[in-house]
């Protein structure tokens, strides 16, 4: 007899041997010892999990000459024609291949002819492959077959199949077989087949599979076969390796190595985006059973280096990039690029490689990998707010120089108290007082100054539309603002507390406000500097340690013109007083004096209708 796989030499022959489908097992068998089989069947899973080897069961209990409470025999002609694939009962038609409606009309026609068992059993792999006319045509016999007629269609896709078709017929869904139970008929094969396979090759051929019965005994051959387990060199474990340390470079490596000996980029990403599934289950607490042991440590320790957000931007990253790769010439491409995203956030600007790297830091954090005393890491472990950088103060006045009379008093020293009651006093230097302190009014450039630059940008549009007409003239016991005419002054008198108000909040104390009319005798003249302000106390007496400085060159006063007051609040404040209004003139010509002026010798003719 010719060699066969181990997967077909151990296939399911009776529902007993099935594994890891428990919850279609007894429906089956029950129907059958009961006599209660429908007329179709839809039965859809994972690939490797038994649909086909079921629905040949089942073929072979239809037609049993001795069943055991619904298990076939085995031993009869009917059973024994149905495993080798002589029986006239069992026909199997590929609809991946045989999916127009020329086969399915083939299939009809042939249903209604008897054969010599009881029960004829087609079997429609891959059904959800069908053409939509192919499906069609099936509707009529699926739906009222022949009496001794049952079908069973098999997919690996159910959401693909007609709805029409679905529902006429009983659908059972065949799930991944868990890793225990797997591993157990993996051992069972090696026993029975007497193969010299160790603890990792087992281990390899349940990961390999990945809950797939077809699948874990092809590898099981393929460890069988080369001696040992295959090198797993640029395979996807490498680059979860890869992802958890954040090396971009191992991760394109192991890309490269694996497309060196023939694997596609496609297949790669989807394996790469199974096992990140893998490792997002195990990081939200989900199943794992079609895992072994072993694997199951694995992928929580990798969810653990991860983080969930990590994992599931991975994830996403990644199905892009599969959904990337049929539009692009190279499909490599699209992986690599996502491979360097998701190891390097730093080069991603998006909100999500941001918040990945406020993730890592904080695992970083937590794990000692970042001192605490660090900047990075007093940033990220402080529970209040992030620490905000100190803000610059305002631009004020530029710095003015020293004027005579002005130097700051040297401060008193403190009293004797009964701690130190013979410290002398000590008298400090001398130096400038601040705009902010205390002490006598500001002079009329620093007035001018704040006055553009803050003060009047701060006013409510009334008092910004009245006094933006007038200027500091002069500074001596009360800073004098100079306006155009004694009505606007008056008017301005009304706002004078809340001008007033803003001087004290800019310069750190009050500054009283006189108003007078520009060009009274009060004012200065323009083309004069006006004098320096005197200190209300008298100056303080030079000392050897503090001299007092030469008095600079005064500095001119330069005017500048104010800025354009904005609207007022109300309509009337720019007028002023309206006895001062003129008349407007009444006697303007009309549009048609006006015409007849500018066309000389025109003559005016009346409309003759």
């Amino acid at each position: 007899m010719a060699y066969q796989t181990l997967y077909r030499r151990y296939r399911s022959q009776r529902f007993t041997d099935l594994r890891g489908q428990d919850h279609v097992v007894p429906a089956l068998r029950s129907a059958v010892r009961d006599d209660r089989v429908g007329h179709a069947y839809l039965f859809s899973g994972p690939r490797g999990t038994g649909k086909t080897s079921t629905a040949r069961i089942l073929a072979k209990s239809l037609n049993c000459d001795s069943l055991d409470q619904g298990d076939p025999c085995g031993i009869c002609e009917s059973c024994r024609s149905i495993e080798t694939g002589t029986s006239f009962d069992l026909h199997e038609l590929d609809a991946a291949s045989n999916n127009g409606v020329d086969a399915i009309r083939d299939l009809i026609s042939r249903a209604g002819i008897g054969s010599p068992g009881r029960t004829k059993v087609y079997i429609l792999d891959e059904v959800h492959m069908l053409s939509a006319g192919a499906s069609n045509a099936l509707l009529k016999t699926l739906e009222d077959p022949p009496a001794h007629v049952v079908f069973v269609l098999a997919t690996t896709d159910p959401h693909k199949v007609l709805p029409t078709i679905r529902s006429r017929t009983q659908h059972l869904e065949f799930g991944l077989i868990p890793a225990d139970v797997l591993a157990e008929h993996v051992r069972w094969v090696i026993a029975d087949a007497e193969l010299d396979v160790s603890e990792d090759g087992i281990a390899y051929s349940l990961r390999q599979g990945g809950g797939s019965a077809r699948d874990t005994l092809s590898a099981l051959e393929q460890v069988v076969s080369a001696g040992g387990v295959p090198a797993e060199g640029g395979s996807v474990e490498a680059i979860l390796e890869a992802l958890c340390e954040s090396d971009g470079g191992a991760a394109i490596t192991a890309v490269a190595e694996a497309t060196s000996v023939g694997r596609e980029p496609r297949p790669l990403a989807e394996d790469l985006l199974a096992g990140l599934r893998d490792v997002f289950l195990a990081a939200v607490g989900g199943p794992l059973e079609h895992l072994p042991d072993e694997a199951r440590n694995q992928v929580a320790d990798r969810a653990h280096r991860m983080g969930r957000a990590t994992i599931a931007r991975s994830m996403e990253l990644i199905g892009e990039a599969i959904a990337e790769m049929r539009h692009v010439g190279d499909a490599r491409i699209p992986l690599e690029v996502a491979l360097v995203r998701l190891t390097s956030p730093e080069l991603d600007s998006t909100v999500e490689a941001l918040l990945e790297r406020v993730n890592r830091l904080e695992r970083q954090i937590e794990s000692g990998a970042v001192p605490s005393g660090s900047p990075a890491g007093v940033a990220a472990a402080a529970p209040g707010p992030a620490p905000v950088a100190e803000a610059p103060a305002a631009p004020g006045p530029p710095p003015m120089p020293p004027r005579r009379g002005r130097e700051a008093a040297p401060a008193p020293a403190p009293a004797p108290t009964a701690d130190s009651p013979d410290r002398a006093p000590t008298a400090p230097a001398p130096a400038a007082a601040p705009s902010g302190s205390s002490g006598e009014l500001p002079g009329v450039g620093e007035l001018t100054t704040a006055w553009q630059s803050t003060v009047l940008g701060s006013l409510s549009n009334r008092a910004r539309a009245r006094y933006g007409a007038g200027r500091f003239v002069a500074s001596d016991s009360a800073a004098e603002f100079a306006l155009p005419n004694p009505i606007h002054r008056d008017r301005c008198e009304d706002l004078r507390d809340e001008v007033e108000g803003a001087l004290e909040q800019h310069f750190g104390r009050p500054v009283p406000l006189r108003l007078v009319v520009d060009g009274s005798p009060v004012a200065p003249a323009p083309d004069r500097q006006p004098d320096p302000p005197r200190p209300a106390g008298p100056p303080p007496a030079a000392t050897s340690d503090a001299p007092v400085a030469p008095e600079p060159p005064p500095e001119p006063v330069r005017e500048s013109r104010p800025p354009d007051p904005e609207p007022p609040d109300d309509d009337l404040d720019h007028i002023g007083d309206v006895s001062e209004l003129d008349d407007a003139d009444v006697t303007a010509p009309s549009t048609m004096e006006r015409i007849t002026e500018l066309f000389p010798g025109a003559e005016v003719v009346d409309d003759p209708s």
